[in-house]
């Protein structure tokens, strides 16, 4: 019996090692009893059985406090690990659930916006109204764990009278069905911040080794937000620090690429590259498109990038724009020295920088561009505005140089007789002629009333086409190769507007020393010319020495009406016959009074001729009369140099 009895106590303190559970040791004690000897008092058997089943409580406590200690530090250390606000309140949630396998568990955080507390994770909810709960500093478990910065238990929470309910709150705790609640301060360095709640749907009391273990999660959890914020702000201000760096690294990149082009541009004008060169590539580096302005509102050139979708640009051209913006940007550009914008849209800017210190300084250049230029764009833009008033002051000061000195040689060669050889020798180099290369020359009648603006467009046009020009008596005198004069007033008559440009123009000569009579022959015939009506187109010279030579010596003026008044009778026959009827008696008069050859140079049939003819007969009288036929024939003829057009100004063939 009591080798029984031994046997049933190992028997026991086995199952408790193995941490069987309490109803099979409670068995086993029972057991016991029965096998105990007779001889064995009943105090010292139930002191024994009293003694074992403390030992199997004890041991039971023991395992459990250290599993409870494990998973504390575990938790702890997966706290330790989650530096990610939102991952970290997910984390707390799911451990403080798992540590006393409550039904719910939530943390719950100030907002610092609205000063409401609330949910920012949940679990184990049912209803989504209870992932989103608020409640305020006043009511629910929230003011008690305020005031007492300590942990707060109840197993009625609705009918808890400890603190004011908030009706919106109770009404998500009866969805849940939530009785029993437990809240926990989460506090790091003496602060509050946030609450650890965990409850259950039925009445249930915490032991105090949950709530311990509970308290020390919760202070673990606010060590754990601490550091959580430490590490966001860390990261905020690293990354701040980041794009600082980054706009830093771009910003002096920006500026290393802006002096580049601003060197490039400025050696493009130190080398003497072209001003309508400068002006594209400015265009271009903004994808826009650049007008120059002159001192009368009106564009003289202008430059327009590839890139380039904006619709002002087609509004300048066309001329559909207020002048007043244009007027007060400019006045304001030229007194700041800085661009100004004078219209602005949602896609497009258009800027205007005014152009200072050479003759004509109204000018201005109109800039457009999509989008919004940056300050470094805008300077770029500034910068090169004023390297290009400088070149400009720099190639006016050559060009007026040079203006001196071809004046001086133009001046030598025509009024000089016979020229000097060296002076020949210097025009040729001057215009790189070669020996036997024909010139012309060209006078040009200009108003004296808008003397200024005409001399600087005949200049400029002159300087670009390498035409020699100077003011002589009431004039300008233009020599050149045939081909570049003849571009220097093809260009002349597309650059003024207002003002159709009018003279005399030579034939060819291979003899620059003939020049000196060419010239006086023409200003000779000019003068006539002009006494008898301003010219607005270039007569050859050729066509009019005739009139020149007969009416030098008399009035002219007095001698064109004696002939307009001739021509009187075939004119009152309306514009169209009268130019036709015309037409056809100078070319019979010059055809030597042949109807077929008249016929022919008109292009009409002869009977056609005979007709008109016949109505001159019944309007002049005949020209049976030599003297007058010599007087109708004069008229005509210079009734054909007055009033043709350019294109037409070559006499009918003979």
């Amino acid at each position: 019996m009591e080798t029984e009895a031994l046997t049933a106590v190992l028997d026991i303190l086995q199952k408790i090692n193995r941490e069987e559970d309490e109803a099979g040791i409670v068995a086993a004690v029972d057991r016991l009893a029965r096998l105990a000897p007779p001889a064995m008092r009943s105090e010292d058997l139930h002191h024994l059985q009293s003694t074992i089943l403390q030992i199997s409580q004890s041991r039971r406590e023991t395992v459990l406090s250290e599993n409870g200690l494990s998973l504390l530090i575990e938790t702890t250390h997966d706290l330790s690990k989650t530096l990610e606000l939102p991952s970290l309140f997910r984390t707390i949630v799911s451990r403080a659930r798992s540590l006393v396998g409550a039904n719910l568990a939530w943390v719950t955080i100030l907002d610092e916006d609205s000063g409401l507390f609330r949910s920012v994770a949940s679990e184990g909810y049912l209803s989504p109204s209870a992932a989103v709960m608020t409640s305020n500093f006043e009511y629910g478990a929230v003011s008690l764990i305020m005031q007492s910065k300590s942990f707060f238990d109840t197993q009625d929470y609705l009918n808890d009278t400890r603190f004011k309910h908030l009706p919106e709150l109770d009404r998500a705790f009866r969805i849940e069905n939530i009785v029993s609640l437990a809240g926990f301060p989460i506090m790091a360095d003496g602060e509050v911040h946030g609450f650890l709640f965990v409850a259950d749907r039925y009445a249930r009391k915490l032991s105090g080794r949950n709530m311990s273990v509970l308290g020390s999660f919760a202070l673990h959890a606010g060590v754990a937000m601490r550091n959580a914020n430490a590490f966001r702000l860390l990261s905020e201000a690293l990354a701040e620090a980041q794009r600082n760096r980054n706009a830093l690294i771009e910003h002096i990149q920006r500026v290393e690429a802006s002096a580049a082009v601003h060197d490039e541009m400025t050696s493009l004008l130190a080398a003497g590259g072209e001003m309508q060169k400068f002006l594209q590539r400015m265009a271009n580096q903004i994808s826009g498109a650049i007008f120059l302005f002159d001192d009368e509102l009106r564009i003289r050139d202008e430059y327009v990038a590839s890139a380039y979708r904006g619709r002002f640009a087609a509004d300048l051209k066309s001329g559909e724009f207020e002048t007043t913006p244009l007027i007060r940007s400019t006045s304001q550009s030229r007194h700041t020295g800085r661009s100004v914008v004078m219209h602005a849209a949602a896609e497009e800017q258009c800027r205007v920088i005014a152009l200072h210190g050479w003759i004509g300084s109204g000018e201005c250049l109109v800039v457009c561009h999509q989008g919004e230029l940056d300050a470094i764009e805008i300077r770029n833009l500034e910068r090169s505005a004023v390297a290009l008033s400088i070149a400009k002051l720099w190639n006016e000061k050559r060009e007026t140089e040079k203006l001196i000195a071809s004046s001086t040689l133009l001046r030598h060669l025509v009024a000089v007789t016979p020229a000097d050889p060296s002076t020949v020798s210097a025009v040729r180099d001057r215009l790189g002629l070669s020996s036997d290369e024909p010139v012309m020359l060209a006078l040009i009648a200009v108003p004296r009333h808008d003397r200024v603006a005409h001399s600087a467009a005949i200049q400029d046009c002159a300087s670009r086409t390498n035409v020699l020009v100077d003011l002589l008596d009431d004039a300008y005198v233009g020599l050149g190769s045939e081909g570049a004069l003849r571009a220097f007033l093809q260009q002349l008559a597309r650059t003024t507007k207002g003002w159709k440009p009018g003279g005399v123009l030579s034939d060819p000569f291979p003899e620059l020393t003939a020049a000196s009579a060419r010239y006086g022959q023409m200003s000779r015939a000019l003068t006539v010319m002009m006494k008898m009506k301003p010219l607005d187109r270039f007569i050859a010279q050729s066509e009019i020495n005739f009139f020149a030579r007969i009416f030098e010596t008399g009035d002219p003026a007095s001698l064109a009406r004696y002939m307009e008044q001739m021509l009187r009778p075939i004119d009152a026959r309306g514009p169209r016959q009268a130019a036709e009827l015309k037409k056809t008696l100078l070319c019979y008069l010059e055809g030597q009074y042949n109807i077929r050859r008249a016929a022919d140079t008109l292009g009409v049939h002869i009977n056609t001729v005979r007709q008109r003819l016949d109505t001159l007969r019944q309007i002049t009288g005949g020209w049976d009369d030599p003297v007058r036929a010599l007087e109708l024939h004069i008229a005509l003829r210079l009734a054909h140099l007055l009033e043709t057009g350019p294109d037409e100004a070559a006499p009918p063939a003979r």
